[in-house]
């Protein structure tokens, strides 16, 4: 008995790793073909309905945007096994909290995973089936198989399964690739199988049927089998495995005709296999349900490795992520590759913090408390200008993009909706009033206008660096009025340094919404510490001109997407690090708060060192 499970698995290593080779060859050509087309054909992705509407506007997969839809569809449309576009997700991830919970979200994926024909709508599951109702036989929600609810109740055996077990233990799923396997009863144009995880857009996938009369030779550019194949006679004619044809691989393939090779090959090998009606009702089933759990940890993996400041933030629902995937990780039927998936997931959740080896804006203001033994005349443009640009990026990284939603820094109680938006205007202030307050403690003009085209020089390098909140720091507090009715003291800068300040100050203007600093931005590689209050603005802006929801309840993604787009670019400034030592005895300077003064102390120091000529 054992010698003959031992043959058994020979076989279905042996069919299971020669289609593995060929799909590795052929699979990322063949999607890249039929994904998009099959995407665009199918008009049902893009249909308006009384609960959903669509724009024109087309995203990267050529596939019209979601413009007003029920809180249900948008549910809906995350786990569409059909497709998942990541401008979607992303959007999805940003905006939720605005018109629905994280509880409701992680109920519907639980929902997805344990319930997948009953919790996917008809209209999703029809795709996969659409062309193969007479070949499957009954309808797949009519299905009253045991294995379409879930049991999680004991661990998976460890018996050795026999010939007639599951084919859950010979065929292999990968979570990096839409194909799944033991597709034997399925149609090569229109089947989609399970969702990629390395990338949260869903691809459509060809699958397999029996080949038709047309596939009776090869296609050129693939060498065709011999007729006859030997059976080893150390093999037992086991009912439902037969030995694979061989494949001759001497000859290159042809990928301009990769659809059809892999659709040529593919058949041949699950046609031999002979599968039985029963098996193939399990095949679905088995595909369906692949095909959910697939959709569930990619939008998981998405959900934890882009967004993880939801679960630092709400630790209920990092208890119920890890609730559902420890869930997962007890299913009998999981394979290897979403099984190791599950765990990465896990894994990620479970450690501690990334960023306990940055500094924290707590720690550095610990260490300004001590003696201050620097000044400024010792400290160089350049050690100023890095140490600046250091204490900005990691206030303006602490802001959670939760904050960005709703306007909380314009309300009355902003401070407690968005402290950490509040802090960073504090310390945006601070560092304005210590320049402007810096240039006041001088009493004669010539250390004044030295000080002056020092803080210029450290503004530059700031922008060298990328600082481009740090410029407009600088700049704003030369600008005020205390400092720029200061003649005499203008009058003894030299005209270079007058130059690069009208320079400076071009790049940061608010004139034309920001213009120059958004083209600025946009030429620019990480890292960068924009100006936040640019974004604020274009925030204020979307809330103010669109409401969140239509006159029918429906919600406005159109705006959720805007919000999005730019909590997405904030994000990416806030997740590239500078590589800059910190200095303690610069920041002890910067943090000083004794030499800052306010605008009304600034504005009568400057009147005593330049008093008001009398008109006349």
């Amino acid at each position: 008995m054992t010698s003959v499970f031992e043959e058994n698995s020979k076989v279905s290593v042996h069919i299971k790793t020669a289609t593995e080779n060929i799909l590795d060859v052929l699979f990322s050509f063949t999607v890249s073909v039929s994904c998009c087309f099959t995407l665009r054909s199918d008009a049902r992705l893009h249909k308006d309905d009384v609960d959903i509407c669509f724009s024109k506007t087309l995203n990267s997969c050529k596939v019209p945007q979601i413009r007003y839809a029920s809180v249900e569809r948008l549910l809906e449309r995350l786990t569409d096994l059909r497709f998942l576009s990541i401008d979607f997700l992303n959007t999805f991830l940003h905006t939720y909290r605005i018109f629905t919970t994280a509880a409701v979200v992680i109920d519907k994926l639980a929902d997805i995973y344990k319930k997948p024909f009953t919790s996917i709508p008809v209209r999703s599951l029809e795709l996969f089936f659409a062309t193969n109702q007479g070949a499957w036989g009954t309808d797949p929600l009519n299905n009253k198989s045991p294995r379409l609810i879930r049991k999680f109740s004991s661990p998976p055996p460890l018996s050795i399964p026999s010939r007639t077990s599951s084919p859950v233990h010979c065929r292999k799923l990968s979570l990096s690739s839409p194909v799944s396997a033991k597709a034997g009863a399925l149609d090569l144009s229109t089947t989609p199988l399970s969702s990629a995880a390395n990338s949260p857009t869903s691809s459509q996938c060809p699958s397999i049927s029996s080949p038709p009369p047309s596939l009776t030779r090869p296609p050129s550019g693939f060498s065709s089998p011999p007729p006859t194949a030997k059976r080893s006679p150390s093999l037992p004619q086991a009912s439902g495995v037969c030995s694979p044809p061989p494949i001759s691989t001497k000859a290159p393939l042809d990928l301009s005709r990769g659809p059809r090779i892999l659709h040529f090959c593919l058949t041949r090998y699950f046609f031999l296999l002979a599968f039985t009606n029963t098996e193939k009702a399990c095949d679905k089933e088995f595909i369906i349900r692949r095909a959910a759990t697939n959709r569930v940890l990619n939008v998981l993996r998405h959900w934890v490795s882009k967004h993880s400041q939801d679960f630092e933030m709400n630790s209920e629902l990092k208890m119920g992520v890890i609730s559902l995937l420890e869930e997962v990780l007890r299913d009998p039927d999981l394979l290897p590759q979403e099984r190791k998936a599950t765990t990465n997931i896990l894994s990620a959740l479970s450690q501690e913090d990334q960023d306990d080896a940055q500094l924290k804006i707590e720690d550095i203001l610990q260490m300004a408390e001590s003696p201050k033994a620097e000044c400024f005349e010792s400290l160089s443009a350049m050690e100023l200008a890095e140490q600046i640009t250091l204490l900005d990026h990691i206030v303006f990284r602490s802001i959670p993009y939760e904050e960005f939603l709703g306007q909380g820094w314009m309300k009355v109680d902003k401070t407690e909706r968005t402290p950490y938006i509040m802090k960073t205007s504090q310390h945006f202030n601070d560092m304005s009033n210590l320049v402007a307050s810096q240039i006041m403690t001088h009493t004669d003009v010539g250390s004044r206008a030295s000080s002056i085209e020092k803080w210029l020089a450290v503004a530059d390098i700031c922008r060298c660096l990328n600082n481009y909140n740090g410029v407009l720091e600088i700049t704003s507090a030369l600008n005020r009025s205390a400092i720029y009715r200061l003649k005499k003291t203008w009058a003894k800068v030299c005209k270079q340094t007058k130059a690069l300040m009208d320079r400076l100050q071009k790049t940061v203007s608010s004139e034309g919404r920001f213009k120059n600093l958004r083209e600025t931005l946009k030429n620019c590689n990480p890292p960068c510490v924009p100006y936040l209050g640019m974004y604020l603005t274009d925030l204020a802006f979307i809330e103010e001109g669109t409401p969140n929801f239509t006159e029918e309840g429906l919600v406005n993604f159109s705006k959720m997407r805007m919000i999005s787009h730019i909590i997405r670019e904030i994000r990416q400034f806030q997740q590239a690090p500078y590589r800059i030592e910190h200095q303690p005895k610069v920041t002890q300077f910067l943090l000083d708060k004794t030499l800052v003064m306010d605008e009304d102390t600034l504005y009568e120091l400057s009147l005593k060192i330049e008093p008001r000529v009398p008109p006349g």
